[in-house]
């Protein structure tokens, strides 16, 4: 590792990714950085929880905006794959947690404008995210985040432009290796207290790999008006049709070396894809009552329509419809007395989902007969309360607890699963000076089955698998974070000590679908380190992440697995991400990954190797009267490096892999005026 590193270095001048204005990077009050997703706004410096912000302007010049895994690079501690398979969506880790997942995220719970993205049974999907909009990520890492409910990994929290400047309208379309097109369009429109935000996007690919291509479109709006100066409501409403996504599937090491672009063969056989249509609407308001006291709340609604073939006959093909109705609100009251500063919030969050589940026979890509059929609900309360004293000594003390009542229940069989549970936190952060802090926060957080798990019944039976529980955690992490004028950094080290861990596998009369079971007891140890440094035409970003992640007591066909790793989970994860402004005319990105050994299977039988990835992005912009141009180029993957996209993990005949695309490129240009 430590080679590939010091290779790149040498190719690279101190330069790296911030904003850049006129022919520098403006300087960055790292101090009086504000975070929104910590429940009380205060500034990171302050916040006792491991928090990554970034925003996305320059991201969003260079980015392919192919998937959400762009836009988390440098963040350390978070891990993604399967970013070139949009059958099963992108998969993303925390710490570890939602590694498992098959498909999509789970235990990271994702939030949209305010409105959350995540299901109440803990599953997110991300195909409908609008990413030419997205203009800032906040990620808390860990359990700390346990004041949002229903997650172990942490939370992302996404937040799109407002219409509240000049009215813009923008064009860019990108083309690109295997076939890959997009065309976006944003137009903008303000007025004197109303704002909108009008977003189309449409791409498609034929993929790197057989049977892998999809297509996507996606329309977002984003309506604001302020009745005054203290009082704000939003508007989103988000439609996403995507008539195919195809799943080239999982295969084994001969299959891999004889043709990686190959797709395996049962998966050819049954046609296995996806198509979706997905719509999305919700209200958030925001007033100021005072000084001293604020309300926000929220209303959404959510309706998924889901239809998978999957490479097997006997209920082979999935038609799921989800329905998902939610609100929530909180209240904040800030009071200053001698020399005190004490915040306190009180609120709840209420969702209801309700799952129509249907499985056909699968002949041969044809839908066959109903062999499945089943309505499943998952309710969801939690009432949250958090106290924040701010001593004029540079201490913080931070004291939260959650408690959820969860139901669950199907419509044929009398089968209903309570899942309750009340989760504390409590936070201290001691400012040695103006510029940097130590922290150390404790906490719990818990993470359900998913209907999805749940139904995927080992027996073959309706109704749930009863055997399954949800994971609980506790979590210990412990940092030291520096902000100056010309760098900034953080060092924080965690433990986590996990019951129940879930992980998937297969069975040999369903190989291609995923059951699942908990494992016993798990241990997470881990280091993150993030630095960047600030020159006048560039920034270095840097991050890097140790994690020992074993089986604490887990036994599987009588062999004990105490000591052994838990897979899907690299080892080492290091990010060097770079933009460099040459002169007003010319600026150049680079992004390089090292992703450290990880294993495919809970023997530990199966090694991953160590992978690094290099790109390089180029953008140049144009005046052409009143037009704004951009054109753009970039390389993925430069190094040409044979890795695996995605690794399913526990697969039946260890089709554990994944192909990832070879070198490949991407041209676009962007118009706006």
């Amino acid at each position: 590792m430590l080679g590939s590193i010091s290779r790149i270095i040498i190719l690279i001048p101190f330069f790296s990714y911030s904003l850049i204005q006129n022919d520098t990077i403006s300087s960055v009050d790292l101090d009086e950085v504000i975070v929104k997703s910590a429940k009380i706004v205060s500034s990171k410096k302050k916040t006792p929880l491991s928090i990554s912000s970034k925003n996305l302007y320059y991201d969003q010049q260079f980015s392919q905006q192919l998937s959400l895994q762009e836009y988390l690079k440098n963040i350390p501690g978070v891990f993604s794959t399967s970013a070139n398979n949009f059958s099963q969506d992108l998969r993303l880790s925390i710490r570890g947690f939602g590694a498992r997942s098959s498909f999509g995220i789970r235990g990271i719970k994702i939030i949209v404008d305010g409105i959350p993205q995540t299901s109440p049974d803990g599953q997110t999907q991300l195909d409908n995210l609008p990413m030419g909009i997205m203009e800032t990520i906040e990620v808390i890492r860990g359990p700390s985040a346990n004041l949002y409910g229903n997650s172990s990994g942490g939370v992302i929290t996404i937040n799109t432009i407002s219409g509240d400047s000049d009215n813009i309208t923008n064009y860019k379309g990108i083309i690109g290796s295997y076939d890959y097109k997009s065309v976006v369009r944003l137009k903008t429109f303000n007025w004197e207290n109303t704002d909108l935000v009008l977003y189309y996007d449409n791409k498609e690919s034929n993929g790197y790999r057989e049977l892998s291509g999809h297509k996507n479109q996606t329309i977002n709006l984003k309506l604001s008006h302020n009745f005054s100066e203290k009082s704000r409501l939003v508007y989103q409403l988000n439609s996403t049709d995507s008539p195919y996504a195809y799943d080239a599937g999982g295969l084994n090491i001969e299959e891999v070396k004889s043709d990686r672009t190959k797709a395996r063969q049962k998966n050819i056989d049954y046609n296995t894809k996806e198509k979706i249509k997905h719509l999305k609407t919700g209200l958030s308001w925001m007033l100021e009552i005072d000084n001293q006291t604020d309300i926000q709340s929220f209303a959404f609604y959510q309706y998924r329509d889901f239809y998978s073939l999957l490479p097997f006959n006997f209920g082979g093909i999935v038609s799921l419809d989800k329905n998902i109705f939610g609100l929530g609100s909180r209240i904040q009251r800030k009071k200053i007395k001698d020399n005190l500063i004490n915040t306190f919030q009180l609120g709840f969050d209420y969702s209801n989902q309700k799952d129509q589940r249907d499985r056909y026979r699968n002949d041969f890509g044809e839908q066959g007969e109903n062999v499945f059929s089943q309505q499943e609900k998952f309710s969801s309360l939690g009432v949250y309360a958090l106290h924040q004293t701010e001593f004029d000594n540079g201490l913080l003390l931070r004291l939260g607890s959650r408690f959820d009542l969860n139901q669950i229940s199907t419509d044929n069989i009398n089968q209903s699963i309570v899942l309750n549970k009340l989760n504390p936190s409590f936070g201290i952060t001691y400012n040695t000076n103006k510029k940097s802090n130590f922290f150390m926060t404790v906490g719990t957080s818990f993470e359900t089955p998913t209907l999805n798990e749940l139904s995927n019944n080992p027996t073959g039976g309706m109704g749930f698998n009863k055997d399954l529980e949800p994971i609980s955690s506790l979590s210990y992490e412990y940092g030291w974070k520096g902000y100056f004028k010309s760098f900034s950094f953080e060092i924080i080290g965690y433990n986590i000590l996990s019951s129940n861990e879930i992980l998937p596998f297969e069975l040999e009369e369903y190989p291609g679908k995923n059951f699942y079971t908990n494992v016993g007891e798990t241990s997470r140890v881990g280091l993150e380190f993030n630095w960047n440094y600030f020159l006048p035409s560039a920034i270095i970003n840097l991050s890097y992440t140790f994690s020992d992640n074993q089986f604490k007591s887990y036994e599987l066909n009588d062999s004990q697995l105490k000591g052994n790793k838990i897979p899907g989970i690299p080892n080492q994860l290091f990010d060097l991400s770079v933009l460099y402004k040459f002169n007003k005319d010319f600026n150049l990105k680079l992004d390089y990954q090292f992703i450290g050994e990880r294993f495919a299977d809970n023997l530990n039988l199966t090694s991953i190797d160590p992978h690094s990835l290099l790109s390089l992005k180029f953008s140049k912009p144009f005046n052409i009267k009143r037009i704004k141009l951009t054109s753009f180029l970039g390389i993925n993957n430069l190094l040409n490096e044979k890795y695996f996209d995605n690794i399913r993990l526990n697969a039946f005949g260890k089709r554990y892999y994944e192909p990832a695309p070879d070198r490949n490129v991407y041209l676009g240009a962007n118009f706006s005026f």
